[in-house]
Protein backbone atom coordinates (compact mmCIF):
# COMPACT_ATOMS: atom_id res chain seq x y z
CA UNK A 1 0.00 0.00 0.00
CA UNK A 2 2.92 2.51 1.28
CA UNK A 3 4.40 2.27 -2.55
CA UNK A 4 1.34 3.16 -4.19
CA UNK A 5 0.62 5.91 -2.01
CA UNK A 6 3.84 7.48 -3.50
CA UNK A 7 3.43 5.92 -6.87
CA UNK A 8 -0.03 8.29 -6.51
CA UNK A 9 2.36 11.57 -5.57
CA UNK A 10 4.60 11.14 -8.11
CA UNK A 11 1.79 11.37 -10.50
CA UNK A 12 0.15 14.01 -8.28
CA UNK A 13 3.79 15.73 -8.24
CA UNK A 14 4.17 15.07 -12.14
CA UNK A 15 0.73 16.54 -13.13
CA UNK A 16 0.00 19.39 -10.33
CA UNK A 17 3.88 21.00 -9.76
CA UNK A 18 2.59 23.87 -8.58
CA UNK A 19 0.38 21.76 -5.47
CA UNK A 20 -3.07 23.26 -6.21
CA UNK A 21 -5.48 20.62 -7.34
CA UNK A 22 -8.91 22.61 -8.38
CA UNK A 23 -12.04 21.00 -7.17
CA UNK A 24 -13.21 20.48 -10.41
CA UNK A 25 -10.35 18.24 -11.36
CA UNK A 26 -10.94 16.48 -7.93
CA UNK A 27 -13.11 13.83 -9.43
CA UNK A 28 -12.29 13.35 -12.80
CA UNK A 29 -8.00 12.51 -11.15
CA UNK A 30 -9.70 9.80 -8.63
CA UNK A 31 -11.66 8.23 -11.34
CA UNK A 32 -8.20 8.09 -13.32
CA UNK A 33 -6.26 6.56 -10.06
CA UNK A 34 -8.94 4.36 -9.87
CA UNK A 35 -9.30 3.04 -13.12
CA UNK A 36 -4.91 2.64 -12.68
CA UNK A 37 -5.80 0.00 -9.55
CA UNK A 38 -5.77 2.33 -7.10
CA UNK A 39 -7.78 2.06 -4.07
CA UNK A 40 -9.67 4.51 -2.93
CA UNK A 41 -8.26 4.98 0.40
CA UNK A 42 -4.32 4.90 -1.13
CA UNK A 43 -6.00 7.73 -3.29
CA UNK A 44 -7.18 9.71 -0.16
CA UNK A 45 -4.09 9.05 2.05
CA UNK A 46 -2.20 10.42 -1.18
CA UNK A 47 -4.42 13.71 -1.66
CA UNK A 48 -4.03 14.46 1.97
CA UNK A 49 -0.22 14.14 2.57
CA UNK A 50 0.22 16.29 -0.55
CA UNK A 51 -2.05 19.08 0.48
CA UNK A 52 -0.54 19.13 3.73
CA UNK A 53 3.39 18.85 2.29
CA UNK A 54 2.60 21.72 0.05
CA UNK A 55 0.27 24.16 2.35
CA UNK A 56 3.75 22.89 5.12
CA UNK A 57 6.13 23.50 2.71
CA UNK A 58 9.40 23.93 4.98
CA UNK A 59 12.66 23.81 3.71
CA UNK A 60 16.19 23.22 4.98
CA UNK A 61 18.36 26.33 5.76
CA UNK A 62 21.11 23.62 3.65
CA UNK A 63 18.69 22.76 1.17
CA UNK A 64 18.20 26.47 0.32
CA UNK A 65 21.75 26.94 0.11
CA UNK A 66 22.42 24.53 -2.26
CA UNK A 67 21.62 25.46 -5.90
CA UNK A 68 18.51 23.33 -7.42
CA UNK A 69 21.11 22.34 -10.29
CA UNK A 70 23.36 20.88 -8.02
CA UNK A 71 23.58 16.87 -8.02
CA UNK A 72 24.70 14.59 -5.44
CA UNK A 73 27.64 11.91 -6.57
CA UNK A 74 27.34 8.70 -5.43
CA UNK A 75 30.03 6.83 -2.99
CA UNK A 76 31.43 3.56 -4.84
CA UNK A 77 29.49 1.55 -2.05
CA UNK A 78 26.03 3.68 -3.08
CA UNK A 79 26.74 2.83 -6.49
CA UNK A 80 27.50 -0.81 -6.18
CA UNK A 81 24.40 -1.20 -3.86
CA UNK A 82 21.96 1.37 -6.09
CA UNK A 83 20.70 0.07 -8.95
CA UNK A 84 20.96 3.18 -11.99
CA UNK A 85 16.86 2.99 -12.09
CA UNK A 86 16.34 3.51 -8.46
CA UNK A 87 18.89 6.35 -7.97
CA UNK A 88 17.25 7.98 -11.21
CA UNK A 89 14.06 7.51 -9.44
CA UNK A 90 15.38 9.36 -6.41
CA UNK A 91 16.65 11.75 -8.96
CA UNK A 92 13.15 12.51 -10.51
CA UNK A 93 11.39 12.83 -7.17
CA UNK A 94 14.46 15.07 -5.49
CA UNK A 95 13.50 17.17 -8.99
CA UNK A 96 9.54 17.16 -8.20
CA UNK A 97 10.21 18.08 -4.73
CA UNK A 98 8.70 15.02 -3.02
CA UNK A 99 11.71 14.94 -1.04
CA UNK A 100 14.39 17.27 0.03
CA UNK A 101 18.06 16.87 -0.05
CA UNK A 102 18.21 15.58 3.83
CA UNK A 103 15.64 12.99 2.61
CA UNK A 104 17.67 11.58 0.09
CA UNK A 105 20.47 11.21 1.58
CA UNK A 106 18.65 9.09 4.52
CA UNK A 107 17.30 6.78 1.71
CA UNK A 108 20.62 6.14 0.54
CA UNK A 109 22.00 5.45 3.58
CA UNK A 110 19.64 3.14 4.02
CA UNK A 111 19.34 1.31 1.21
CA UNK A 112 23.27 0.81 1.84
CA UNK A 113 22.84 -0.52 5.09
CA UNK A 114 20.52 -3.37 3.70
CA UNK A 115 24.18 -4.82 2.62
CA UNK A 116 25.43 -6.14 -0.43
CA UNK A 117 22.50 -6.79 -2.67
CA UNK A 118 21.56 -4.29 -5.57
CA UNK A 119 18.33 -2.54 -4.58
CA UNK A 120 15.54 -1.34 -7.41
CA UNK A 121 12.58 0.91 -7.87
CA UNK A 122 10.25 -0.89 -6.06
CA UNK A 123 12.39 -1.10 -2.75
CA UNK A 124 13.22 2.37 -2.83
CA UNK A 125 9.65 3.18 -3.16
CA UNK A 126 9.21 1.66 0.22
CA UNK A 127 11.98 3.83 1.39
CA UNK A 128 10.55 6.70 0.63
CA UNK A 129 7.05 5.99 2.00
CA UNK A 130 8.80 5.01 5.36
CA UNK A 131 10.68 8.14 5.07
CA UNK A 132 7.95 10.73 4.09
CA UNK A 133 5.25 9.08 5.81
CA UNK A 134 7.18 9.06 9.03
CA UNK A 135 8.41 12.37 9.09
CA UNK A 136 4.26 13.75 8.98
CA UNK A 137 2.56 13.90 12.25
CA UNK A 138 -0.02 11.26 12.10
CA UNK A 139 1.20 8.94 9.52
CA UNK A 140 3.62 6.04 10.70
CA UNK A 141 4.37 3.11 8.90
CA UNK A 142 3.58 -0.15 10.49
CA UNK A 143 6.15 -2.06 11.48
CA UNK A 144 8.79 -0.10 8.81
CA UNK A 145 9.46 2.52 11.08
CA UNK A 146 11.88 0.78 13.56
CA UNK A 147 13.06 -1.26 10.73
CA UNK A 148 14.31 1.05 8.12
CA UNK A 149 15.65 3.54 11.11
CA UNK A 150 19.88 3.59 11.27
CA UNK A 151 21.63 2.24 13.97
CA UNK A 152 22.27 5.76 15.13
CA UNK A 153 18.19 6.65 14.92
CA UNK A 154 17.87 3.91 17.34
CA UNK A 155 20.65 4.49 19.88
CA UNK A 156 19.45 7.25 22.46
Amino acid sequence: MEQHIVEILVILMRDYPEGAIQPDDFEPLTNDLIRRGYTQHEIETALFWFHSRQMNSETSTVAEELSSDSFRVLHDIERAVLSPQAYGYLIELKQLGLITLTELDAIIEKAVLLGGRKVDVEEIKMFIAAQIMEQESGFNVPGMNYYLKTPSDRIQ
